[in-house]
């Protein structure tokens, strides 16, 4: 009873099952593969190489766009030379913080 319902029947020899065969491609078709992948990589490549470059270029126009800014504000500012330094000590605190010394 027991053992007979646990036991597993087969009513299939393993000689009647046939594998089918692995579909081989043939060499052309796989050196064909590698090279669309070797153009896929080389154009990712590509891609990232241009983004990177307009990054660098994008940065580089924006650095020079700060110095010149910068030189102008200089430029345009009113400046006042202090001769008598006795002043310096009579000025209140908060003119002495805008007071710059080049």
């Amino acid at each position: 009873g027991i053992i007979a319902d646990k036991a597993v029947v087969s009513t299939q020899s393993t000689g009647g099952i046939i594998a089918d065969k692995a579909v081989k491609s043939s060499f052309e078709k796989k050196m064909q593969l590698k090279q669309q992948k070797q153009n896929c990589k080389e154009l990712a490549n590509q891609i990232l190489s241009e983004r990177s470059e307009k990054a660098e270029a994008r940065r580089k126009q924006e650095e020079t766009n700060k110095k010149r800014r910068e030189e102008n504000e200089r430029k345009c500012e009113i400046v006042q030379t202090i001769t008598n330094t006795k002043k310096l000590k009579k000025i209140k605190k908060k003119q002495l913080r805008t007071i710059e010394t080049r």
